[in-house]
C-alpha cells in the first residue's frame, strides 16, 4: 500500500519553514478539527487561531495547505513527532 503524504501542514507562524504536523484532508476532516488537533499538539498560555497562506484566518471549507498557528502569547510546549 502506498504512502500517502499529508495534504495540510501546520506552521508556527512565527517560524514558518518549521512544519509542527501535517494531515490528509478527508471529507470528516473540518476545521473544528483541525482546531482540536492543533490543540492536542500544541500547548499555549493563551488562546490561538489558525490562518491559511493568504493570511486569512480559517472560516471557510478546509483545503489542502499551509496553515499557521497564531498567538498573542506563548508556546508552551508543542510535540513533533518525526518519521
Amino acid at each position: 500500500m502506498p504512502i500517502v503524504p499529508p495534504d495540510i501542514h501546520i506552521h508556527d507562524a512565527n517560524d514558518p519553514a518549521m512544519v509542527l504536523g501535517g494531515l490528509i484532508l478527508t471529507n470528516g476532516v473540518s476545521n473544528a478539527n483541525l482546531y482540536s488537533i492543533v490543540d492536542i499538539i500544541c500547548i499555549f498560555d493563551t488562546s490561538f487561531f489558525l490562518r491559511d497562506d493568504s493570511g486569512l484566518e480559517i472560516q471557510h471549507a478546509l483545503q489542502p495547505g499551509n496553515y499557521y498557528i497564531r498567538t498573542s502569547g506563548r508556546f508552551i510546549s508543542r510535540f513533533i513527532v518525526d518519521r
